[in-house]
């Protein structure tokens, strides 16, 4: 019996049940079951791309970029792809973004998420990039998916969450279904590939390459470079003490299409009248927060950067970074500067929302502030010390070469030959 009659037969078994009925009674127990039929089945298949997938072949040349679900032009994908616009400017690129189209450089292709030339284009890629997930749940099998992901995992996540309300259920149908399409999954550390492997029930390929979008710590004049082009961007002088707050999402506050409340936990002007003189204080929430409202009382050296699409900007920008339980603080470790871990939920989001995966108490990872009062008196960390161990474990993967090593990686996989639109290119130029 092939695998099509095996998963027909294993489909044909739960023939009365539907998709709610396999997703609430079969799921949480047994995941891999139920994806074998919501593959047969063609769960979370929009049908504009199954028939796109059928009225078009692959192309070999064309790449597909998305990041943030869309949001933003961002992180892994995005140094992936400008890096890519400059080894190989033949190329045909198309990026998935909902924004303002005009600052992303090399003039690829650009499709509004879940569009008909969105799913036209991803049914046609050889190489699809993203550091979240996409719509569907599967995608054709002659298409390569790297999955980049984002940061390192110091929140628990997926079947590693702690769910007092409802100790089974933890990850997501859709989500782990997507999970096992990943062809490719970037890691920055051993902690992240044994953290992926339990979190996502993940069998796959993992790379253990380090990000891409952490290169710029390693390179001094690129470094430079974009600290002072943002700093000019913002309005900020050279000499100015910044600080970045960025927090997660958070659980409590759901508000819908994968959107939370924001909360910001502390007062901006008492922030400023404690920290160093004229020091400057950037708020960036989550990409999945909604803090229009709560941010639109900042004025003066208090500044809502959370429209800014690119984190790595933002950190190249700022002198102390200041967050909780969100990945970005393994990203900024590659920086070597200064964090303030400000959590006063602590308790509540180790023993009632997702939980974490070690106590930031028993590390030395930076200062950490578990009140208001906490973290006014402990705003001045230029001289804290370095966090060798935790760099170490963290970010040693990292030295500035990531990015080359990851498209050497996949081009190499899928024999993506570089040279055919450069013979035809010349062939048409010299004829």
């Amino acid at each position: 019996m092939g695998y099509k009659d095996t998963q027909k037969h294993i489909s044909d078994y739960f023939a009365d049940k539907d998709r709610k009925d396999l997703e609430k009674e079969l799921f949480y127990t047994n995941p891999e079951l139920f994806n074998e039929i919501a593959k047969y089945r063609q769960f979370g298949m929009p049908k504009r791309y199954v028939r796109a997938c059928k009225k078009y072949s692959i192309n070999n040349n064309l790449f597909f970029f998305e990041s943030n679900l869309a949001k933003q032009y961002t992180g892994n994908p995005r140094y992936i792809y400008e890096r890519m616009i400059e080894l190989y400017p033949n190329f045909t690129y198309v990026w998935s973004y909902n924004g303002d189209k005009s600052h992303i450089p090399g003039n690829p292709i650009v499709v509004e998420r879940k569009s008909d030339d969105y799913y036209r284009y991803l049914a046609q890629a050889r190489i699809i990039i993203n550091n979240t997930t996409f719509p569907n749940w599967y995608h054709r099998p002659e298409t390569f998916y790297l999955q980049t992901w984002h940061g390192t995992p110091y929140k628990r996540m997926h079947w590693d969450r702690h769910n007092p309300r409802n100790p089974i259920k933890k990850s997501s149908p859709h989500f782990y279904a997507k999970s096992t399409g990943w062809n490719t999954l970037l890691s920055p550390n051993h902690y992240s590939t044994e953290k992926f492997k339990s979190c996502f029930k993940y069998k796959g390929k993992i790379l253990e390459s380090g990000y891409p979008a952490n290169d710029i710590f390693y390179n001094n004049d690129r470094y430079d470079s974009k600290r002072k082009e943002m700093r000019e961007k913002l309005n900020i002088s050279d000499d100015a003490l910044v600080y970045l707050y960025a927090p997660t999402w958070r659980d409590g506050g759901h508000l819908g299409h994968s959107m939370f409340k924001f909360d910001l936990l502390f007062d901006p002007v008492k922030f400023l009248d404690n920290a160093p003189q004229d020091s400057i204080l950037l708020i960036r929430s989550h990409h999945m927060s909604e803090a229009t409202k709560e941010l639109s009382i900042l004025e003066g050296r208090a500044i809502d950067v959370s429209d800014w699409d690119d984190a790595i900007e933002l950190m190249c920008a700022s002198d102390i970074l200041i967050t909780d339980y969100s990945s970005i603080v393994f990203d900024w470790y590659c920086s070597k500067k200064p964090v303030i871990y400000y959590v006063p939920d602590l308790e509540e989001y180790e023993t009632k929302t997702c939980g974490v995966y070690f106590d930031i108490n028993e590390v030395n990872c930076g200062v950490i502030c578990k009140s208001e009062e906490e973290l006014y008196d402990n705003l001045d960390v230029r001289d804290a010390p370095f966090y060798e161990d935790f760099y170490e474990e963290f970010c040693s993967f990292h030295d500035g070469t990531t990015t080359d090593r990851v498209i050497e990686y996949f081009i190499d996989k899928n024999k993506v030959s570089t040279k055919s639109k450069l013979k035809h290119f010349a062939k048409k130029l010299f004829k």
